[in-house]
């Protein structure tokens, strides 16, 4: 079977290389939602996601009509059906132009040796002629325009990432032509990206041309200040600075990320992770509600706070699944989730021993595991966290229900902006910059539907009878104003648990990166020196 679709830019699907007439808007709906699922989906959520007003039962009956006619219509057979499920044909979904695309940057991700990667780069690139879907719309189906939606940002972010690499590629052999080439397509897809107008500035200036690189620093100005009324960040300012007084970077391109990003399958689940660092003990970071593993690296304190945790130890980051650049779930991921798909990290890199970190809403997580697979756990570390989150009689600072729900609500009504802030880091609220940072994070992080989805989840989590099992060594911070998780809750936690040392730090910021980091810092490497010594 010679049928190829094609989803990057308006659907169109070829048979023997000529274009073949499928009119049906629903049709292309269908089979695009098909390619990217890669596996039979079940009737009844192909009816709701494509038909959501249509009366139970005609919903599948409108799907069975779909079918028929597109049969007809084509006189092929695109899709592979049974009484419960319909997919797309296995040939159709391997051509998929997206789905070689996907496949490209995963096996750039893996450890093949970097001259075939950046060929699968480039390759990857050639297939991006235009946005997910692009001039496609189901305005009557809003489930599919926001799965559409995230579809495409996912595949933008990708290929900017790309993007960059084969720019750093091609300086790093000389390439300037070519890296300019590749840097200015990666600011075409988002002209507020700032480290990308940075990139520009250095290639210009590297290639000898230091004008050519303050006028990127000139519209990078313009481009911000008319968009987003905010300054360029001071390393962008510094960088003018130094081309300016000319004297130009050594180094060709900084790397724009520690290492490769990973997968491994966990139930069924990709789960993205990185390693970097180095040290005879592993930490692995358990993030809060939200993760994305790009974002640790574009926010300059957040940056800062996550490389000092490489001089310390070898670190494991992840983005839990639903989350970031994890795949996304129809389900609220407990902890019981998270831990098999760290445990399912660890075995794909052979690591038998971890210090655990858990932070926020990953807390429960890191004392879940640490309780019920110690043998895997070599300390724990808790930052900002609780044992559960709603008051009880024996609990009573927990949040009451009806106050937890409202602040959820507003957390969703306010998500795209900067949602929250002034609750999880107070120090960052008068900040523009900031909080057009984490407005964007947010967004690349997660949509509002998982988001709540994990703050119901916390609701019906109470980790408080494993604490009494935890016996290894346990270092508890939390700083005494946060605003986000109360500090009774980690003084809770160190009351339970008897090998534990509490530290209470000054400060509101509940994430962990805001505000003065110094404390947080020392104290975690006293720690693992400690860990190291003993």
């Amino acid at each position: 079977m010679s049928l190829k679709l094609f989803l990057f830019g308006y659907p169109r699907l070829e048979h023997g290389g000529h274009s073949l007439p499928l009119k049906l808007r629903k049709g292309l709906a269908l089979a695009a939602y098909l390619a990217m699922a890669g596996k039979p989906v079940g009737r009844d959520l192909l009816a709701e996601l494509l038909w959501p007003e249509a009366p139970s039962g005609e919903g599948r009956a409108s799907l069975r009509r779909t079918l028929h006619r597109l049969q007809r219509q084509l006189g092929i057979d695109l899709f592979v059906t049974t009484s419960e499920t319909v997919a797309l044909a296995p040939a159709v979904v391997a051509s998929t132009d997206v789905v070689v695309f996907q496949s490209l940057l995963e096996r750039h991700s893996s450890r093949a040796p970097a001259g075939q990667t950046m060929a699968e780069l480039h390759q990857a690139s050639s297939l991006y002629r235009d946005d997910f879907l692009l001039g496609f719309t189901l305005p009557e189906c809003q489930d599919f325009a926001d799965w559409q939606a995230r579809v495409c940002e996912e595949l933008r972010q990708g290929f900017g990432e790309a993007l960059t690499q084969l720019a750093q590629a091609a300086a790093a052999g000389n390439d300037y032509e070519a890296a300019l080439a590749y840097a200015q397509r990666r600011l075409t897809l988002d002209s507020l990206h700032e480290p990308t107008h940075r990139l520009l500035m250095r290639l210009h200036a590297e290639a000898g041309h230091p004008a050519a690189a303050l006028c990127v620093y000139d519209e990078c100005r313009v481009t911000l200040m008319r968009e987003l009324g905010i300054s360029p960040q001071k390393s962008t300012e510094s960088l003018r600075r130094t081309i300016a007084d000319g004297v130009y970077p050594t180094a060709s391109v900084p790397t724009s990320e520690p290492t490769p990003v990973r997968y491994v399958v966990s139930d069924g689940v990709h789960v993205a992770y990185r390693l970097y660092g180095e040290g005879p003990l592993t930490l692995v970071v358990l993030p809060g509600f939200v993760s994305h593993l790009d974002f640790y690296w574009d926010q300059p304190e957040l940056a800062r706070f996550m490389q000092a945790l490489g001089h310390m130890a070898r670190v494991v980051c992840f983005d839990k699944r639903g989350v970031g650049l994890s795949d996304r779930i129809d389900y609220a991921a407990t902890p019981q989730h998270t831990a098999r798909d760290l445990l399912a990290i660890l075995d794909a890199e052979s690591i038998e021993r971890v210090v655990l970190l858990g932070v926020s809403e990953g807390g429960p997580t890191a004392l879940t595991l640490t309780a019920t697979t110690p043998e895997r756990v070599t300390a724990l570390v808790l930052y900002g966290t609780l044992a559960r989150a709603l008051r009880t009689p024996d609990y009573p600072w927990g949040y009451p229900p009806e106050r937890y729900d409202a602040q959820v609500e507003a957390l969703i009504n306010d998500w795209g902006g900067p949602a929250c802030i002034e609750s999880f880091a107070p120090g960052w609220a008068l900040d523009v910059e900031r909080r057009a940072w984490w407005a964007r994070a947010l967004r690349l992080a997660a949509s509002p539907r998982t988001v709540k989805q994990v703050f119901e989840a916390l609701k019906s989590i109470d980790v408080r009878p494993l604490l009494a099992r935890i016996d290894c060594p346990t270092l508890i911070l939390h700083r005494h104003g946060d605003k986000a998780v109360p500090v009774e809750h980690g003084r809770f936690l160190a009351r339970q648990m008897p090998h534990a040392q509490w530290v209470e730090l000054p400060g509101e910021d509940h994430w962990w990166w805001v505000g003065d980091t110094r404390d947080i810092l020392r104290h975690l490497d006293e720690f693992l020196a400690s860990l190291r010594h003993s």
